[in-house]
């Protein structure tokens, strides 16, 4: 009985969009869009987005890991101001215009980062957004993508502060850089000064 109630009742609301002419043909289209929007939590392109090809650096990238921790912090301007400061960080250590990360179809994965190029092998999970870098010598590095779904050419890789601190410290060693010792010693202020702060890259597809 209740069935055939609400089977009526959608029948007579549907009828009553019908008879209300062509006129408000795009608002029923709308409400459609936004019924689509809600089912899949607008989430209508997530699928888009693949870490697979060659990325370029833009920048630093950084976030709190909780936004009582960002609050407690100063909120958007303290990620502003670390993420200036990283800029001249990260330069030093050769992170600028020709950085690229490249991750391969296969597993295997290449980073260039002034001139020299560093392989190894990947995992990531599309479900946590968790990456794990391995490279040829078996360091391994954890990561998290960061990525918007409406953005698919765009992402940030993003470091626990010793990892991020670890890894700067192999690319320093690797590229020979004579200042890495003081580069690096401003990078662990900088993470000492704001806790729970995830560091990292800031990528483009090509």
């Amino acid at each position: 009985m209740k069935k055939n109630m609400i089977v009526k009742s959608v029948f007579a609301f549907a009828l009553c969009f019908f008879f209300s002419g062509i006129s408000h043909a795009q608002d029923w289209k709308s409400i459609l869009t936004g019924v689509a929007n809600a089912i899949t939590d607008g989430k209508v392109d997530a699928a888009v987005f693949s870490i697979e090809g060659t990325w370029h650096y833009t920048g630093p990238d950084c976030k709190f890991t909780s936004n009582n921790l960002l609050a407690k912090a100063g909120g958007e301007v303290a990620s502003k101001k670390v993420e200036e400061k990283m800029t001249g960080i990260l330069d030093k250590l050769g992170f600028s215009e020709g950085c690229t990360y490249t991750f391969n179809e296969d597993g295997t994965y290449s980073s260039t980062v002034k001139g020299h190029t560093t392989n190894g092998t990947y995992m990531y999970d599309a479900e946590t957004n968790e990456l794990q870098l391995k490279t040829k010598l078996g360091l391994k590095f954890n990561a998290v993508v960061s990525h918007n779904a409406l953005q698919p050419k765009k992402m940030g890789l993003l470091f626990k502060a010793d990892k991020v601190m670890s890894l700067m410290q192999t690319i320093g060693s690797v590229l020979g850089s004579s200042s890495s010792n003081s580069i690096l010693g401003t990078a662990n202020s900088l993470l000492d000064e704001y806790d729970g702060l995830q560091l990292g890259f800031a990528l483009e597809k090509q």
